[in-house]
């Protein structure tokens, strides 16, 4: 992270007031920016505006890379294609170290400036309306979690004893030691809970928030679903705990988001008159991304709306012949009902392509949004931690949503599998699922999976930095 202390050390140094001439409301100086609550509000925003980035969360970690990984698209057969060495799993590839280092890179840097924010919140308080100061603080601090966890989603292995990553939460220019994963995990399971008392204070989220009777005075109150808000750091609880093997827990915390009644399940009526094809009542917890347009049309569409086949950009996958999205969809035993096969693919000759991101609602309120976390991804897990017929009504619940029939007595783990193929596309959730639960097959590769696959390689400059 040696280019990571650097921002760090010129934010810090005392010839800082020379540091940009002219500069955004996200990225002014420490001392101007933390001199009001308007400041705080900028800076968090500057934090969300980074994880968006396409670094992060606005592509590589949802739609694009970790997808690949999972073997989502069919790239891995088009040796032409920025994605193939990716898909093959060839991580010392130039092209793929360049998107893992400035992953981490991006990540740590937005943990850098939380931790900035949180150096100086508990000293400010007196800046902030009534209920602000524990709204901005637990989000600062949930977020500076959820960044943590998914750098050890990626960098670290499922061995609790393993050295992992850094975990970091003070303004410093040294080197900060690589954790063990069990105590990487303690310390994000810690602070969730933190962020989620502090959160506590205000639990109403509304996906009708354009709705001007739904708007609040006080800004920070508004959209709560694009802020890291008490069901976010609920919700990532019941990830964590569950990737601890803690599943009493994360049944507790998963339990807590489905009984909230806060979140509803998206109907066919909101996909077609409204086009909002991420489901946006399901979100728990997204961010915009301002253009996001650009790339979905790059990975998704052509101009004229069809498939170049072959173009070695687009994420897509061949139709017919025992595809990967006839399979995952299983449309030869009746899931053309199913309205994530039936509303979010489109088919142009023998090519599908993922509508999910599609930015074609009228309403600009409807488009913009990548959900990070989502209301059935905690039936799911509700699922995964209860005794098989329990488990299998929670997984109907879904099913039941989406237009598919019920289960019966099935194999509880194989359907639970099936359901983050189908619930996650272009989410970044399903390579996650497979590390967790250390499967040694990843469909629709040949490749075993293990460490190998599931640990993605610390960037040499921090190896070096380290040495």
């Amino acid at each position: 992270m040696k280019n990571i202390y650097l921002i760090i050390c010129l934010l810090m140094a005392s010839g800082c007031n020379k540091w940009l001439d002219t500069h955004p409301d996200t990225q002014v100086l420490p001392d101007k920016i933390f001199s009001s609550e308007a400041g705080f509000a900028d800076a968090m925003y500057g934090v969300y505006t980074i994880m968006g980035s396409s670094a992060l969360y606005g592509d590589q970690l949802t739609m694009s890379f970790l997808d690949v990984l999972a073997q989502q698209y069919n790239c891995q057969s088009i040796p032409a294609h920025q994605f193939y060495q990716a898909a093959v799993y060839n991580y010392q590839d130039a092209s793929v170290k360049a998107r893992i280092d400035k992953i981490w890179d991006t990540m740590y840097y937005a943990i850098s400036n939380i931790n900035n924010i949180l150096a100086r919140i508990d000293e400010k308080k007196d800046l902030f309306q009534p209920g602000n100061f524990a709204l901005m603080k637990g989000e600062a601090m949930g977020l500076r979690a959820f960044l943590h966890f998914d750098l050890l989603r990626l960098f670290g292995s499922t061995h609790a004893a393993s050295p992992a990553i850094p975990y970091i939460k003070t303004v410093s220019g040294n080197v900060s030691p690589l954790l063990p994963v069990s105590q990487v995990l303690d310390s994000v399971i810690s602070e969730l809970t933190v962020a989620s008392g502090l959160l506590a204070g205000y639990k109403t989220v509304s996906y009708d928030y354009y709705n001007a009777a739904n708007q609040q005075q006080n800004d920070w109150l508004n959209h709560r679903q694009s802020h890291f808000n008490y069901w976010a750091a609920e919700a990532t609880l019941a990830r964590a705990y569950l990737y601890k093997g803690d599943k009493a827990q994360a049944l507790l915390h998963a339990l807590n988001v489905i009984n909230a009644g806060m979140f509803n399940f998206q109907t066919p009526d909101r996909i077609t008159n409204l086009q909002d094809r991420t489901f946006i009542p399901e979100h728990i917890f997204s961010l915009s991304k301002f253009n996001l347009r650009d790339q979905v049309d790059t990975y998704f569409k052509s101009t004229g709306g069809s498939v170049n086949v072959g173009v070695n950009k687009q994420l897509t996958n061949t139709y017919g012949n025992g595809g990967v999205v006839d399979q995952i969809y299983e449309i030869n035993s009746g899931g053309v009902s199913d309205i994530r096969y039936a509303r979010l693919w489109e088919l142009s000759g023998t090519v599908y392509f993922c509508g999910k991101f599609w930015q074609a609602s009228g309403n600009p309120v409807y488009n913009n949004w990548i959900p990070l976390v989502r209301l059935p991804e905690m039936y799911y897990i509700a699922a995964e931690c209860s005794e098989p017929i329990t488990a299998i009504i929670y997984l109907n619940k879904v099913r039941q949503q989406r237009g598919l029939s019920e289960l019966t007595q099935e194999k509880v783990q194989d359907e639970i599998l099936k359901e983050y193929q189908k619930e996650f596309y272009g989410e970044g959730q399903l390579f996650y699922y497979y590390k967790r639960t250390n499967s040694t097959q990843i469909r629709f590769t040949a490749v075993t999976g293990s460490d190998k696959i599931y640990v993605l390689p610390l960037p040499d400059a921090e190896l070096q930095y380290r040495n």
